[in-house]
């Protein structure tokens, strides 16, 4: 009787562990500024007081508003194409992140292939235009905790043009941009975690503990 109301409070006290996860983020909303930008946010690292990291992902996201405009400034007809683009590059004060933040994100519109007639102006946009890159970090997992958390910096820039297919070269370009960014992370872990007895159990040790009593009764 003594050995089965030990094994049964040994499994009521027994330590299991809790899959959790934990995330941060700046830059929702995204803030648009008249291009180029330089904007920089901050992001959290793992507190390892938590439990044991197990893995991570980031998110680098962007938008642009881009709107432009064509004019034919030749004697003739022609047909052309604009194209306008905001590349946004990433790079971080973490060294081991920075790694992965290598793919620029390219938002890109476009007026389709248009018709000027001489003296024409052509109009486009406004273009609301977003992405994203996810980028999984497990590879370097010691380099996202500490004891207690702390911060790194992501920081992203803008360079944005519009390029011109067709028209002979006598087509002339205007072109307004905006654009914005952030970055998101998410940690997943386990979590030590103090399981709660089911009443089954709980009534299965007070019959022990029950049988165990009588038992030294019936001795003495």
């Amino acid at each position: 009787m003594k050995k089965l109301a030990f094994a049964l409070v040994a499994a009521v006290a027994a330590v299991g562990v809790q899959a959790s996860t934990v995330s941060f983020q700046y830059g929702l909303p995204i803030a648009l500024s008249t291009t180029e930008i330089n904007q920089t946010g901050n992001l959290g690292l793992f507190d390892s007081t938590l439990g044991t990291l197990t893995g991570a992902t980031i998110t680098v996201f962007g938008e642009s508003v881009m709107s432009f405009t064509g004019f034919n400034h030749g004697a003739a007809a022609t047909t052309a194409k604009l194209t306008s683009t905001t590349d946004l590059a990433w790079t971080s004060s973490n060294a081991a992140v920075a790694t992965f933040l290598t793919d620029d994100l390219l938002l890109t519109a476009t007026s389709g292939i248009q018709t000027y007639n001489p003296s024409q102006t052509r109009s486009f946009g406004p273009f609301d235009i977003s992405g994203n890159h996810v980028d999984n970090l497990s590879t370097i997992l010691a380099s996202l905790q500490t004891a207690g958390g702390g911060l790194f910096s992501v920081n992203c820039q803008s360079l944005s043009g519009i390029a011109t297919s067709g028209g002979g070269g006598n087509i002339d370009t205007t072109q307004t941009t905006t654009a914005g960014c952030g970055a998101s992370i998410i940690y997943t872990f386990d979590a030590p975690q103090q399981l709660v007895p089911e009443p089954a159990s709980l009534a299965l040790v007070g019959l022990a503990l029950a049988g165990l009593a009588a038992s030294r009764r019936r001795k003495a």
